[in-house]
């Protein structure tokens, strides 16, 4: 199971962009401007625009005077260096809005990377949703994808869990840490990115402030009373950062990863507390801080999470049967039950989508294997079937006890709240598992029912709407259900698109 990726090659399927568009190098865009100095940000898809570039920018065939600089790269493990956004400095404009056009070619100069500690928030510019998503969310295609089933539900979520006043009314204040769980600013920048509708954009703003302005000098969410791995967040802050040029967002990611080196990535039995949610927590603070800086460090930090996951996943500690997770004892996860071996379904779900991202940048065959061995995991040891009540569906479980399944809380009215991010695990295994020439048949057979599951909301919705009975907004609790449905999941419409076809 692990060793068969070592018979592939660097996997450049994700970076091998779909779109025409992308092979070209002139872009066209839209940009209101005002009178003076004016930033433009402009986000770039991976392998397109390289860091010797000569750039020039036209309005109706006449070129613009402006100054052209590096805000972020591509983290790479090759020399090679690609732009991911490109900060464009207009010397002067009149108060409008523009149609530009941006060429650029290969020269024998780099561009300067802008070093400033001090910008103020620029102006994003982008082609095409495609392109952003892209930019991103690295996915390798989203044009004629039907996203609606997944982001029209969202934007009912969206309403509700970005209005201060209605979760007021349910009880639900700013400083209660426990709703800021999974990482709300992420799913909102996600919904941004995915809609291409500036209210969660604005919406996403608010919500990484609040964010940003609760983490102390020390990196630690000041809401809780203690160092609690689970609340670093930093794609939320990322997105941010990329979409804004906001160095207090990457000032904050440089803090947030500091703290995230205070969990200890390894296990062994006679360890306390660890589970794969602040595992996952401090993947993505190392990954993202790589993106961010290309500091070296946080790519051995990644590295260092993953060799240790690998070793719980493919030699489990205590002389455990291998079984295809991240083994840890009940108690060590639960803090009370016996000391036998256990994984979370839905935790390992947000572990392997911290794994997916770092494979997408690198291709590493090692957070490859371990997708593909959760997808078995879960197939073999992670589901129940509820009672004709819930029409007998099959639910991922919260917690497996492995030799001890008397332990395990199967619950059929709560479990299935994570059949959205659990289908988002088995779609990215199914995937790897294909491009292995690996039987995925009955793991895609999985993905489908619990796909069916997330679909259900818009199935509702239209419904709804039929009737003429919908609201602007949907109440959904505990508030931070809507981020762990939503944070991980952005890649389920292509997933989907790509197995029905």
């Amino acid at each position: 199971m692990y060793i068969r990726f070592y018979f592939f090659a660097f996997l450049c399927v994700f970076i091998a962009f779909e779109s025409n568009a992308l092979q070209e190098n002139t872009i066209t865009f839209e940009a209101t401007l005002a009178e003076g100095e004016q930033f433009l940000l402009l986000p770039v898809p991976n392998h397109v625009m390289t860091s010797n570039s000569k750039i020039s920018l036209k309005e109706n065939n006449s070129v613009l005077s402006a100054k052209y600089s590096v805000e972020n790269y591509w983290p790479s493990l090759s020399e090679g260096k690609f732009i991911r956004v490109l900060l464009i400095t207009l010397d002067s404009s009149l108060s409008k809005k523009v149609s530009l056009t941006i060429s650029w070619s290969v020269a024998d100069k780099e561009l300067p990377v802008n070093y400033s500690s001090v910008f103020p928030m620029g102006i994003l510019v982008y082609p095409s949703i495609n392109w952003l998503e892209q930019s991103l969310l690295l996915h390798p295609k989203s044009e004629g994808l039907n996203k609606k089933w997944y982001l029209e539900p969202q934007k009912k979520h969206a309403h509700y869990v970005t209005n201060k006043e209605l979760l007021a009314q349910n009880g639900y204040l700013p400083d209660a840490a426990g709703q800021w769980l999974y990482d709300r600013p992420q799913a909102i920048y996600q919904l941004f990115i995915m809609s291409g509708e500036k209210e969660w954009l604005y919406k996403a703003h608010e919500l990484s402030d609040f964010y940003m302005k609760h983490i102390d000098e020390k990196g630690q969410f000041t809401l809780t009373k203690r160092f609690d791995p689970k609340y670093i967040m930093p794609k939320g802050l990322f997105y941010r950062y990329l979409l804004t040029g906001d160095k207090l967002a990457k000032q904050t990611l440089a803090r947030l990863y500091e703290s995230s080196l205070n969990w200890d990535e390894s296990y062994n039995i006679n360890r306390g507390f660890w589970t794969e949610r602040n595992q996952a927590a401090a993947l993505n603070a190392a990954i993202t801080y790589w993106e961010v800086s290309g500091s070296k460090e946080a790519l051995d930090r990644a590295n260092l999470i993953i060799d240790a996951t690998v070793k719980m996943t493919f030699e489990p500690d205590n002389n455990w049967s291998l079984r295809g997770c991240p083994q840890h004892s009940y108690n060590s996860h639960e803090g009370n039950g016996d000391y036998s071996p256990a994984c979370s379904p839905w935790m390992m779900a947000l572990l392997g989508d911290a794994l997916w991202r770092f494979y997408l940048l690198t291709g590493d065959i090692k957070s490859a294997s371990l997708i593909d061995a959760f997808g078995d995991f879960i197939l073999n040891y992670g589901l129940f079937y509820g009672d004709k009540r819930v029409g007998n569906i099959v639910i991922p479980k919260y917690i497996v006890s492995i030799e001890n399944p008397e332990q395990e809380e199967l619950n059929q009215w709560t479990s299935p709240q994570h059949a959205c991010d659990v289908a988002g695990l088995i779609g990215k295994s199914v995937f790897l598992k294909d491009i292995a020439g690996t039987d995925s048949f009955v793991h895609k057979m999985l993905f489908t029912s619990l796909l069916e599951q997330c679909q259900a909301s818009y199935t509702q919705l239209k419904k709804l709407n039929r009737e003429n009975k919908s609201k602007l907004y949907w109440v959904l609790k505990p508030v931070r259900r809507f981020s762990w449905v939503y944070s991980t999941t952005s890649d389920l419409p292509w997933l989907n698109d790509l197995f029905s076809n």
